[in-house]
């Protein structure tokens, strides 16, 4: 009596049994395939080339073109040796200016000779003015990282909250440089962008952070030309049609990661980057580095 009793409720968990096993084996063939595209990621990421994108902007304080080229986010990446394609192209394309917004080191490592050996080159190019990002300036005020006054030795406009005014093509362009977070602006930048924002000459100013332009943004309704920023490495992940998927400072679906926006009266261009930083525990997806070239006036 007692193994009839027992033989049904056997062949009732048979077939419960076997659901489980089957999802078990879903989620640990899932786990391998996420793992393997990891993998793939992260080997196409560390050879990948760079894209480059354009821009265009007018101004009718500028009488003549004026080429910018940016660079951001390089995280100490190298394309080629001593970033040989890097230097070759930006040559090729005869800029102007050579516009750098930041965390092009990493706060991680100390050794930064890759960012140096680089901005040795770029100087021979055209004049390099490079703002520091939250990779640069924390170590500079915190650790006295020696990196802006080994930039400024090899002959970079290291700008950290000041303006320097630049002659080119007729031109007279002032170019500014926000060092300080959105966090810390008001006790550290506040004055010193006061009395930026009320130049008159084509005002260009290299910030690493977009967020200062977002609708609550310190920035959302200045009178700047053009604004060059950095920062968010396109949202890392990009979803066609979408955009960016998370950056930490704007959450989830972010409205500034990439390309050209009109904030007001400022004409904003946001560069996805050249790199990602030591420890990024996603790597991009649909999002190549990125080398921008804002032409002013080039119509």
């Amino acid at each position: 009596m007692l193994a009839s009793h027992y033989a049904p409720r056997k062949a009732r968990f048979g077939p419960l049994k076997k659901i489980v096993l089957g999802i078990l084996q879903f989620v640990l063939g899932l786990a391998v395939l996420l793992a393997a595209l990891w993998g793939i990621f992260t080997l196409i990421a560390k050879h990948q080339s760079f894209v480059e994108s354009y821009y265009q902007v007018q101004s009718d304080k500028l009488t003549s073109n004026v080429r910018v080229v940016q660079l951001s986010d390089l995280h100490l990446h190298e394309f080629g040796d001593h970033n040989a394609d890097l230097i070759e192209r930006i040559t090729a394309l005869k800029p102007d200016i050579i516009a750098i917004t930041g965390d092009m080191n990493d706060k991680l490592v100390d050794d930064y000779s890759v960012v140096t050996d680089l901005c040795t080159e770029l100087v021979k190019i055209a004049p390099v003015y490079y703002v520091p990002g939250n990779h640069e300036w924390p170590k500079i005020v915190f650790h006295n990282s020696p990196i802006g006054t080994d930039l400024e030795a090899i002959g970079v406009h290291f700008l950290a909250d000041e303006t320097e005014t630049l002659e080119v093509n007729g031109n007279t362009i002032a170019i500014g440089g926000v060092a300080e977070a959105p966090a810390s602006y008001e006790r550290y930048a506040s004055a010193y962008f006061e009395s930026f924002e009320q130049l008159d000459a084509f005002k260009l100013l290299l910030v690493h952070y977009p967020e200062y332009f977002l609708e609550d943004g310190f920035f959302s309704d200045v009178p700047v030309d053009l604004a060059l920023c950095g920062h968010t490495h396109g949202g890392m992940i990009r979803i066609p049609g979408i955009g960016g998927l998370y950056t930490p400072d704007q959450g989830v679906l972010p409205t500034l990661t990439e390309g050209l926006h009109q904030i007001g009266d400022t004409s904003l261009v946001i560069s996805r980057g050249l790199g990602d930083g030591k420890g990024t525990p996603v790597p991009r997806i649909n999002n190549p580095p990125e080398l921008v070239i804002v032409d002013i006036n080039w119509f």
